[in-house]
């Protein structure tokens, strides 16, 4: 069914332009309005969501109702962990470890800014863990790109809060 419907509109979109061949010169309709109209068809652009939103920009409002709604979905969902991946860069249990550890801290904070750092105390160990990631793949992606500044670098699978 879905075939025929594809076939009808690609000869009812292509009839014009057949139709425009066969009238006279003096007729209403000319190959050059069937171009246009042909190609008015095929410029047609329909926005996705994220594109209309920026459009839209702070035309968008919700009512008083609605955003406390939202504000108490967000509280109900707080706690909720999901299961993903982090990067440890940093792991040791040496004396100068907690030193250590917090220059890692600061140096990745300046060289990737934006990225989640976490510096955590497990007996005897200090770690240092970057990112969020949702999927393995996006991990191992992020793992490669740091595997230059910190060559000891594995993958960690943690649970972390979704907000």
């Amino acid at each position: 069914m879905r075939k025929y419907l594809i076939l009808a509109a690609v000869l009812l979109a292509s009839a014009p332009v057949m139709r425009a061949e066969e009238f006279p010169a003096d007729s209403v309709l000319t190959a050059t309005d069937t171009l246009s109209l042909q190609d008015s068809v095929a410029e047609s652009i329909y926005m996705s969501y994220d594109s209309l939103m920026t459009y839209l920009g702070d035309a968008v409002r919700m009512s008083d109702y609605l955003e406390k709604a939202l504000d108490s979905q967000v509280e109900k969902n707080r706690a909720r962990k999901v299961q993903g991946y982090r990067v440890r860069i940093y792991f040791d249990n040496s004396q100068d470890a907690r030193q250590i550890s917090e220059q890692i801290v600061d140096s990745f904070s300046v060289r990737h800014p934006g990225v989640p750092v976490y510096r955590s105390y497990d007996n005897p160990y200090f770690k240092v863990t970057v990112g969020e990631f949702r999927s393995r793949s996006d991990a191992m992606r992020f793992l490669e790109a740091i595997r230059e500044e910190y060559p000891t670098v594995f993958l960690v699978k943690e649970s972390f809060s979704t907000i």
